[in-house]
C-alpha cells in the first residue's frame, strides 16, 4: 500500500494526553455531583406529589435535604480540587523525573504550556460553571418549593423599598462579577505560580528550587497586586447596573460619584490580571525554552 501519511497534530495529542490524565481523578467528584444531584431530584420530586408522608418517603426527602447541602459543597469544593491539580500536575509532569520525557516531545514550550491553561482552564471554567448553575437552581427551587414565590417578592419589595437593599438583578449581578473577579484573580495567581515554580528551576536556583519558587511568588504576586490597582489612580472603567435594570458601560475619574441606586463594578482589576496573566504566560514559555535545567 502507498501515500503519504498525515502528520499527526502533535499539539492535539498532548491536548488530549493532559486531558485523559487530569481526568482520571478530576472526574471522579463530578461522578459524585451528578449521584448527588439525583437523590436530590428524587426527593424533591417526591416532596412535590401528593404520595403520603410514610416512614420510607420521610426518610427519601431527607436524603433529599442532605443531599441540597452536599450539593452545593462539592460543586464549591470542585473549585479548589481542580486548582491543586492545575499547580500539583504542571510541578509533577515538567519537574519531575517525568519533566525529560515532557521536554523531549516534539512540541514547542508555548504548545507545552497551553496545553495544561487549556486542559486545566477548561477545568476551572467548568467547575466554575457547575458550582454557578447548582447554586442557582437550589435557590430557586428553594424559593418556589420551600420559603414560597410570594413571601419571596414581599421580602425582596421591602428590602428594595425599605432598606435601600440592591433589587434581585442587581444581587445577581453581584453574584456574576464576584465569580468573574475570583476567576481571573486565580487565573493570575495560576500564572504566577507556574512562573515562580519554571524560573526556580534555572541553574543558579536550582538547588534550593522549592525555597526560591515561595520568594518568587510573594515578589512577583506582589508586584503584580501593585500593578493591578495603578490604572484606578487615574480612572475607572465601570459596569453598572440601576435599579430598574439598565446596564451602562464608561470611563469615570476616581472621585466619581454614582446615583443612588446605581451598582457600580469597577473593570480595571479584572482587565489587569488577564494582562498579566497573558504576560506572565510568555514569560513562562520564554524561561521554560531558553533558561531550565532539567535534573
Amino acid at each position: 500500500m502507498t501515500g503519504i501519511s498525515k502528520p499527526k497534530n502533535k499539539f492535539g495529542m498532548l491536548l488530549k494526553n493532559d486531558f485523559l490524565a487530569s481526568a482520571r481523578v478530576i472526574s471522579l467528584f463530578y461522578i459524585f455531583e451528578v449521584l448527588v444531584l439525583a437523590v436530590f431530584a428524587i426527593g424533591a420530586a417526591v416532596n412535590r406529589s401528593d404520595m403520603e408522608h410514610t416512614e420510607f418517603v420521610s426518610k427519601i426527602i431527607t436524603a433529599s435535604n442532605v443531599a441540597l447541602v452536599l450539593a452545593i459543597l462539592v460543586a464549591f469544593l470542585l473549585i479548589f480540587v481542580t486548582f491543586f491539580f492545575v499547580v500539583y500536575d504542571f510541578n509533577k509532569s515538567l519537574f519531575s523525573p517525568q519533566g525529560y520525557l515532557s521536554f523531549t516531545l516534539p512540541v514547542s514550550s508555548n504548545q507545552l504550556l497551553g496545553s495544561k491553561m487549556i486542559v486545566y482552564g477548561g477545568w476551572m471554567l467548568l467547575s466554575y460553571a457547575v458550582f454557578f448553575l447548582t447554586t442557582m437552581s437550589l435557590v430557586s427551587y428553594g424559593e418556589k418549593y420551600v420559603i414560597g414565590e410570594e413571601k419571596v417578592d414581599t421580602l425582596e419589595m421591602m428590602l428594595v423599598n425599605f432598606l435601600d437593599f440592591p433589587s434581585k438583578s442587581q444581587i445577581f449581578a453581584y453574584g456574576a462579577y464576584f465569580a468573574v473577579q475570583v476567576f481571573a484573580l486565580l487565573l493570575t495567581f495560576v500564572t504566577i505560580v507556574y512562573f515562580s515554580i519554571s524560573l526556580s528551576h534555572i541553574r543558579v536556583f536550582q538547588k534550593h528550587s522549592m525555597v526560591f519558587a515561595v520568594i518568587i511568588f510573594f515578589i512577583v504576586a506582589a508586584f503584580a497586586t501593585w500593578l493591578s490597582m495603578k490604572p484606578s489612580e487615574f480612572f475607572r472603567l465601570i459596569l453598572q447596573f440601576k435599579s430598574d435594570g439598565s446596564v451602562g458601560l464608561g470611563l469615570v475619574k476616581p472621585s466619581y460619584v454614582f446615583a443612588k441606586g446605581t451598582v457600580a463594578f469597577d473593570l480595571n482589576a479584572i482587565i489587569m490580571s488577564l494582562l498579566e496573566s497573558i504576560g506572565l504566560f510568555f514569560a513562562t514559555s520564554h524561561v521554560m525554552h531558553k533558561r531550565v535545567n532539567i535534573k
